[in-house]
């Protein structure tokens, strides 16, 4: 015992004194940057106006919803055509190319992998490389895949992951859920170059109560205590928007979009606090068929505040020294009522933010799509359901860390 006493101060000091001349880890360069996830063709004036206002360097713009039905397999449920700020009609590109960097995004429903065969996922590799070429302008900065895989599916979903990513001359982002970044061993990790981490919709969204399953500190916690640095480098996804969960008689019915409960309210439907809990008083069955008298919808928020305890507990996943820094959505009320040195908070709380986020493209634009997959035909890959698809939500309530 006495000579292991001996040792005990260089066992201590000699740690210290190392950390104390070793160079300290750089701080992160921060881009940024918004997800646009509306349905409609163009950006309307007050999303255009908060770009710019917000100096956004990076959209993360949503091109295709996938889902999958008997009739026609796996098939676009809504697709947004790139607006005009990107395209290229002069032969010098959009008034925003080389300012505001644009990452095209593909929405596919877990139930699309869990319905289609490997044959069909090579198939619907092959019509998104197709939508990607016709639809996407010379310059973007990357594509991103957007799904909740699950272990049945997560096989088919990196089969179509690694196509693309062998197809591409962009940087293949794939979204990453708080249980699979948790869990990488169990959940798999992607064959993209990058992850985009979501650390949010994690509450009891089904139960009734006064919560906030968009962000709870409690539930989302436990999947960063144990966690390490994750293999893929990471950016990191932040909650800006509101919704009402709808309720009947104690039983979940679904999400009204910020959007529906606002109309709901100027016609008169609804009686309570809009920061709380709203009383369906009265109907109206043209408009808005789902809401019955004496349903309950909890409104949940996302304040600059629950933002900024977002952002402290994601800081513990940045794993490089670039990232992306996205608000989910541009276009929501919620973004739009930040002013600006809320916005540059959020961005600030990951490191200092990029001056200019845009560097030219390694290759010429003419053969920025290239690759070993040649598609010559130009069927285009339209919509079959042009109502607005809402998303898949799998809430990590059921992925226990």
């Amino acid at each position: 015992m006495k000579p292991l006493l001996r040792w005990l101060p260089a066992i201590v000091v000699v740690p210290l004194l190392l950390a104390a001349f070793l160079p300290e880890r750089p701080e992160a360069v921060v881009v940024p940057s918004v997800f646009r996830w509306r349905n409609s063709y163009w950006l309307e004036g007050d999303e255009e106006q908060a770009t710019q206002r917000n100096g956004i360097q990076r959209v993360y713009l949503k091109l295709l919803d996938i889902d999958w039905n008997p009739a026609n397999g796996a098939h676009p449920t809504s697709s947004v055509r790139v607006p005009y700020q990107w395209r290229d009609y002069s032969g010098r590109g959009g008034m925003w190319t080389g300012q505001v960097e644009l990452v095209p995004c593909i929405y596919i429903t877990n139930n699309t992998f869990l319905k289609i065969s490997d044959a069909e996922v090579e198939e619907l590799g092959h019509n998104l490389l197709r939508k990607l070429r016709m639809e996407c302008p010379h310059t973007i900065h990357g594509v991103m895949l957007d799904c909740d895989w699950t272990a049945k599916t997560k096989d088919r979903f990196f089969r179509l992951t690694r196509m693309l990513n062998d197809s591409l001359d962009v940087p293949l982002t794939a979204t990453i859920r708080l249980h699979q970044y948790a869990r990488p061993g169990k959940t798999g990790v992607p064959p993209a170059d990058r992850g985009m981490l979501m650390p949010y919709n994690v509450g009891r969204i089904t139960e009734p109560g006064n919560t906030n399953s968009i962000f709870d500190r409690a539930a989302a916690e436990p999947y960063f205590a144990n966690a390490k640095p994750y293999p893929l480098p990471l950016d990191i996804g932040l909650p800006a928007f509101s919704w009402g969960v709808h309720f009947r008689n104690g039983v979940f019915q679904g999400i009204l979009q910020d959007g529906e409960v606002q109309l709901a309210h100027s016609y008169g439907l609804l009686q309570g606090e809009m920061r709380g809990t709203l009383q369906v008083v009265n109907e109206n069955n043209a408009q808005l068929p789902q809401l019955h008298l004496g349903d309950e919808i909890r409104m949940e928020r996302m304040t600059p505040e629950a933002i900024a305890e977002v952002a402290q507990l994601a800081r513990k996943a940045v794993n490089s020294d670039t990232l992306a820094v996205a608000y989910f959505e541009l276009g929501t009320g919620t973004f739009q009522r930040m002013d600006k040195a809320e916005v540059q908070a959020g961005y600030a709380a990951f490191g200092r933010l990029c001056t200019s986020a845009f560097a030219p493209p390694e290759v010429e634009e003419q053969d920025a799509w290239e690759g070993p997959y040649e598609v010559m035909d130009t069927t285009v890959w339209e919509a079959v359901d042009t109502v607005m698809a809402v998303p898949e939500i799998n809430y990590d309530r059921n992925h226990k860390p």
